[in-house]
């Protein structure tokens, strides 16, 4: 039997609320004691890959948007665009990357702990959306999550590559 559908938003609040508290508190302590949180000695280059981090994990939240507000209202499983790289997109984009890249950016080493706090609670809860998706969606959605990453966007042609080798590993 499946559960009481989801809210569109998923667990997301319950990360969004104690990450961004987090952060804040991380960006007040480094403009209030730069000394101590800010790294000074980060290059430019390390800065720039961290706001190329951020635009990327922007762009892959907000392309996940429009297509899982679709789903949601059609009652459908989406396994294509954003979907084909993770399971959870809108998660991955500021788990996976705009938190670590605006950590990069500011070079406070505090600001490094929001993504693992952000993981450590989507870890502790994301039972309850494949739980749900599981219950609705079945096999197709079984089969979708043996296949797709959780978080980390892997590109489709990198994971046949690396199931292959690991295939051949076992020979």
């Amino acid at each position: 039997m499946v559960e009481k559908r989801l809210s569109h938003f998923g667990i997301g609040p319950v990360i969004a609320v104690p990450s961004l508290a987090y952060t804040i508190a991380a960006l007040f302590a480094g403009s209030r004691w730069p000394g101590t949180f800010i790294l000074d000695w980060v290059p430019q280059i390390i800065r720039g890959i961290g706001g190329i981090l951020m635009i990327v994990g922007l762009a892959l939240w907000l392309a996940a948007i429009p297509t899982v507000m679709r789903a949601y209202n059609r009652d459908q499983l989406v396994t294509s665009g954003a979907y084909a790289l993770v399971r959870h997109p809108m998660y991955a984009g500021w788990i996976a990357l705009a938190f670590p890249g605006f950590a990069l950016v500011m070079r406070s080493w505090p600001m490094l702990v929001t993504p693992l706090i952000a993981y450590a609670i989507f870890k502790r809860m994301i039972y309850r959306e494949d739980k749900y998706l599981e219950q609705r969606f079945g096999q197709p959605y079984l089969e979708y999550r043996q296949c797709v990453n959780e978080v980390v966007p892997v590109p489709r042609f990198w994971r046949k590559r690396v199931r292959t080798k690991a295939a051949g590993a076992g020979r």
